[in-house]
């Protein structure tokens, strides 16, 4: 019970540190003004963990080290999975060898794209919320910063959808949500097969 209750803590925190870090790269990469209320937020979580990486890292145009801080978290998240499950059950042991190896890394990347997919379906859901319901002042300036943010994944799926027709009704959004739920579930048989694979020692 005191295992499980240490995970579910340290997945939340691993997994929201995460999706910060991968957020704040793909902020820059969309150009979006540094001192807006989700940048701001952002770069505070953050800061403790890419500024050190950045500072060993060769300057790029993209922000390189906030997606590998995002993948060190993963990694950390599934090491200390694997640590209470041989606390949970010593028989198991710990990984060791090339191929467990490689069983770690294919599962921090698993994780760490099925946590970015879970964050673009709330932002998804969001933005539809704002265009429905947001007459308020607060969701008056929040809408176009969602908006640019979902934006490069509503473009493509809007213009094949609709093909270049004038609609009075965007259909891309339930698209992109169908289109992520579909992912997740192939993410999470995923993810399944490789936890599986490293409790029970077996070689995919």
């Amino acid at each position: 019970m005191l295992i499980e209750f240490a995970w579910i803590l340290a997945k939340a925190l691993f997994s929201l540190v995460c999706i910060a870090s991968m957020l704040r790269a793909y902020l820059l990469w969309l150009r979006m003004p540094p001192m807006n209320p989700i940048s701001q937020l952002v770069f505070r979580v953050t800061n403790w963990i890419v500024l050190p990486i950045r500072r060993l890292m060769p300057s790029s145009q993209f922000d390189w080290a906030s997606l590998l801080a995002a993948w060190l978290l993963a990694l950390l998240a599934v090491l200390f999975r694997l640590l209470l499950a041989a606390f949970e059950a010593p028989m198991l042991g710990l990984p060791q060898g090339l191929t467990y190896g490689l069983l770690v890394l294919g599962l921090s990347l698993t994780w760490m794209i099925g946590w970015a997919l879970k964050f673009a379906f709330v932002l998804l859901v969001v933005h539809a919320l704002l265009s429905w319901f947001g007459a308020g002042p607060s969701a008056m300036a929040m809408r176009p910063l969602v908006t640019q943010m979902t934006e490069p994944c509503l473009r493509p799926l809007r213009q094949l959808v609709h093909r270049g027709q004038p609609t009075g009704i965007d259909f891309s959004p339930l698209a992109a949500l169908i289109l992520i739920q579909l992912l997740l579930s192939l993410h999470d048989r995923a993810a399944q097969a490789l936890v599986q694979a490293l409790l029970t020692g077996l070689a995919l």
